[in-house]
């Protein structure tokens, strides 16, 4: 994929997170290190911070590999973190796990998986964190150890205690300077506000996922009603994360930058025109006048009502010309624009 235009440095927002294509660290798309370097620098030229590095997708059997990640997906990881802190070692390199296993169809029915959290499950985990932050990967001889750890565990069940037990778990492996964040909903009938202060305790950044929104009945249907869910919801985790035993921890919400997406039975659960960049920072930019106000109660809540922002998807956002893959042939130069203009250069 060719490199997109390089934006002018800004020093403003600049505590962004990214979500890297997992291809960049499995050897399967290969880099030379003068390539490495380059991404690097465009990540900073956008005021990324935390690179969201995905690795893989964790194992769900009922055998002892259950939680593993095979390491062949990540293989290249230590040579990027070396060449990405020689290269910019403000940024911190978070490794990304995946499990889209947390929930399974049975009788026609959502149930919890079984195999999800169990004790096997959460020592292999456990075990991966420790390798990963603590003891490092290897490359040329060296160990690399990541900044920190993000679980993205879907799909989600109400106040999910077995998914707490599996953060605590993981959280006992990790000391207070590792990035350890997670991937949230943004529904309160999935995640109340006292389970938001409940994991905002164990994690020390929460990224709620702003966007596939559209369909099935949902309120996003236009600019204005997705701009009215970027306020309510940062609004509502804002305040859960103030009241919580770890007032501090980060909120980090991520923005939209890829394809409109149809479901098999032709329902849009993602429309571009909807659901975007410029939308997002408007709806944020609201949320933050509301948080403002909200500062004379709680002087806690964060001034700006955000650490930071991130994108989805990043190789997307990146790209330089229309997408040959995508239809409707979407140019990603304007998103780019909307992220320097709307949020990166906000007062």
């Amino acid at each position: 994929m060719e490199m997109a235009e390089m934006a002018e440095p800004v020093a403003i927002q600049t505590n962004n997170t990214a979500y890297l294509n997992s291809y960049w660290f499995s050897g399967i798309e290969p880099m030379s290190d003068a390539q490495m370097r380059a991404r690097v620098l465009e990540l900073k030229s956008y005021g990324i911070k935390y690179q969201l590095a995905d690795i893989g997708v964790l194992l769900s059997s009922g055998d002892s590999r259950n939680g593993t990640l095979p390491a062949d997906g990540y293989s290249e990881l230590g040579r990027w973190i070396k060449v990405s802190r020689e290269t910019d070692p403000s940024q911190k390199i978070v490794a990304a796990v995946n499990d889209g296993k947390r929930t399974i169809w049975l009788d026609g029915g959502k149930i919890g998986n079984p195999s999800f959290g169990n004790a096997v499950y959460n020592g292999n985990l456990r075990t991966l964190a420790d390798k990963l932050v603590n003891r490092g990967v290897p490359y040329g001889g060296a160990l690399y150890m990541a900044d920190g750890i993000q679980l993205d565990i879907e799909g989600f069940m109400r106040d999910d205690p077995v998914l707490k037990a599996t953060a605590q778990s993981v959280r006992s492996v990790l000391d207070d300077a590792a990035v350890y964040s997670i991937a949230c909903p943004y529904d309160p009938a999935l995640w109340s506000d006292s389970y938001i202060g409940e994991m905002a305790g164990i994690f020390n950044m929460l990224n709620p996922m702003m966007y596939d929104q559209l369909g099935w009945g949902s309120p996003v249907y236009s600019p204005e009603t997705y701009r009215q869910f970027w306020e309510t919801t940062i609004v509502r985790y804002a305040h859960a994360i103030v009241k919580s035993s770890r007032p501090g921890t980060r909120l980090n919400p991520t923005m939209p930058a890829y394809e409109k997406k149809t479901a098999d039975d032709g329902t849009v659960y993602h429309d571009p025109a909807i659901e975007n960049i410029l939308y997002a920072a408007q709806g944020l930019k609201r949320a933050r006048d509301r948080l403002s106000l909200d500062r004379a109660g709680d002087p806690r809540l964060n001034p700006n009502g955000v650490h930071g922002a991130g994108i989805f998807w990043w190789s997307k956002f990146i790209m330089r010309g229309p997408d040959p893959h995508d239809p409707d042939a979407h140019d990603y130069a304007q998103d780019r624009s909307w992220w320097m203009e709307e949020w990166m250069r906000q007062p």
